[in-house]
């Protein structure tokens, strides 16, 4: 048994296994085992990886059926992992050489925690260019909070313990917390990353940390890129779904959240935007009362309060004044630029 097994799916990966594999041979943490799941691959992959499976007995192939989905994939990946850490990899990433050191040292240390997240720098397909670094929030409690706007916690970044997903039953595609009268939404594998990790977050078992811990690969062929809307549609059926199993739990009254979601740095549609100031204050002082005015609640709130007047002079004074005691993570200043971007299409127009 290694003490990290890393999970990793592929699907006609051969332009990019070879790239990912040696990054993770490439980590300063040398106890480890790699679950690679080949996801019935037409392409060289399965050669590739054989060929690393080869030279390193760390290294393990499975073969899995193409009727099964992704979430069907990676679940069968925690299902046949041992290791007390879990780390998820994707087949198109490669991890910095530090990046399971630095987990690994972070869940030792805070044992009351399921999973740690981090940074990522986003590259182009031959990972020459660099888009720059994604920033996300840190702390458990902002984490937990943050989950029901929009996904802060990056999949190919995470690692897991073991030992609480298996106390909660958690698995992708399974809403494994409830509340009665209540169905957990269908996500399929648009969304299932999310799903699992707000759960998680909810529970208060999800953190970040600040250092950079990937290059994630941005191409055309992503499900990001390619299905990106039909994301975004899953997403906010999910965050409506994350509120009204609070209100249930807590004796609140449900009230949406969407309109000041911003998933894929996108504002929730308003058919009223007036109504919208008096709706964020009801809403705001429940979370309040739900999650605790905790230094991370706080700062999550700060910045939708910037989303909740669609007004854009009243919605950039707000982000200015913000920007003058927050550091601004980087789906804040992007859902504010897309927010710019479309006041000049409609100017245009």
């Amino acid at each position: 048994m290694a003490l990290i097994d890393i999970i990793l799916p592929v699907r006609n990966g051969d332009a990019f296994i070879a790239d990912a594999i040696d990054s993770i041979q490439a980590q300063s943490e040398r106890d480890w085992r790699l679950l690679v799941f080949n996801h019935a691959s037409t392409d060289r992959t399965a050669e590739i990886v054989d060929d690393f499976a080869a030279r390193d007995p760390r290294i393990v192939q499975t073969l899995c059926d193409a009727t099964l989905s992704l979430s069907d994939v990676r679940n069968l990946g925690l299902d046949q992992s041992d290791a007390p850490l879990i780390a998820l990899h994707d087949a198109d990433d490669m991890s910095l050489p530090e990046r399971l050191a630095r987990q690994r040292g972070f869940l030792e240390a805070h044992p009351s925690l399921a999973l740690v997240g981090g940074q990522y720098e986003v590259v182009d397909s031959t990972a020459t260019r660099s888009f720059g670094t994604r920033r996300l929030p840190h702390a458990a409690d902002r984490l937990a909070i943050a989950c029901l706007f929009n996904n802060p916690i990056a999949q190919p970044t995470v690692m897991l313990r073991r030992s609480v997903l298996e106390a909660l039953g958690a698995r992708y595609d399974h809403g494994f917390l409830t509340a009665p009268g209540l169905k957990s939404p269908e996500v399929g594998t648009l969304a299932e990353d999310y799903w699992l990790f707000a759960q998680l977050a909810m529970k208060g078992l999800c953190a970040n940390l600040p250092d950079t811990l990937i290059r994630y690969r941005r191409h055309d062929m992503s499900i990001g890129v390619s299905k990106f809307q039909a994301q975004m549609a899953i997403s906010e059926q999910i965050s409506d779904h994350l509120m009204r199993l609070l209100a249930t739990w807590h004796d609140e009254t449900w009230q949406t959240v969407r309109p000041f979601c911003n998933h894929g740095a996108q504002l929730g549609a308003v058919e009223k935007p007036g109504t919208l100031p008096q709706a964020w204050r009801s809403l705001r002082a429940q979370l309040l009362r739900i999650f605790g005015d905790t230094p991370g609640v706080r700062r999550e709130l700060a910045f939708r309060d910037v989303l909740a007047n669609r007004s854009l002079p009243v919605m950039l004074a707000r982000f200015a004044r913000f920007r003058l005691t927050h550091s601004v993570d980087t789906d804040e200043m992007a859902t504010l630029r897309h927010v710019l971007s479309q006041q000049k299409k409609r100017l245009l127009h």
